[in-house]
């Protein structure tokens, strides 16, 4: 995906989530049983990216609101030696949600594989109301690319509101990392060429292992 395809993206889904308020517009506000959360890259380093907190933050927000019962959080250890999942989980617990409210799916490696492997949980639980809940960008692009898959989840970017507050962007949270931690990792990029990795991120691989006709 060349660089003006995804300013396209980002444009058409800032405009289009940015507008987007998930306590304000609805007169009566849907209660999810649960909201997806992707994972993002971990580098034990000591800073905390702002992707992280972002998406952190805003799926503590929906949980401590009672827009959610639980969290997925998803995805394995991909660009570094850290399970992305068990990662988010232990931040999220550290800043109050309940663990037994903490769901963990760690073998997605792709943006839609995110939200395939989540909704198999889901519905292993037998979750009905299920949500994306993540940055504008992400939103933007998994609503984008999963049209073709006619993927049955609601969307929850976070919203403008949210975005420009001040409230989520000091948090530096601490964990033991270690406990998410695998010993024998490839990198992603080592594994799979670059067109490989795009079919995984449109979801196509996904959709060929599990035996799924798609209308392409």
């Amino acid at each position: 995906m060349n660089f003006l395809k995804i300013t396209s993206i980002f444009l058409l889904s800032f405009l289009f989530f940015s507008t987007f308020d998930a306590f304000s517009k609805k007169k009566e506000v849907v209660v999810y049983d649960a909201i997806i959360v992707p994972g993002y890259p971990f580098n034990p380093d000591g800073k905390m990216n702002v992707i992280y907190k972002m998406r952190l933050h805003w799926a503590y927000e929906l949980y401590s609101k009672g827009i959610t019962k639980n969290i997925i959080t998803s995805g394995g250890a991909v660009h570094s030696p850290y399970v992305e999942s068990q990662i988010f989980a232990l931040y999220l617990e550290e800043m109050g949600v309940d663990p037994d409210h903490l769901i963990i799916e760690n073998q997605a490696e792709h943006s839609l594989e995110n939200v395939f492997y989540s909704l198999e949980l889901a519905k292993e639980r037998g979750f009905e109301k299920v949500a994306i809940a993540t940055d504008l960008f992400q939103s933007g692009m998994i609503q984008l690319l999963g049209k073709k898959h006619k993927l049955k989840v609601d969307y929850l970017p976070a919203n403008i509101g949210f975005v420009i507050s001040k409230r989520w962007k000091s948090f530096n949270g601490t964990i033991d990392y270690c406990l998410a931690y695998v010993d024998e990792f490839t990198p992603l990029k080592n594994r799979e060429s670059k067109e490989e990795r795009l079919r995984g991120t449109r979801g196509y691989t996904w959709v060929e292992e599990n035996s799924l006709t798609l209308n392409r």
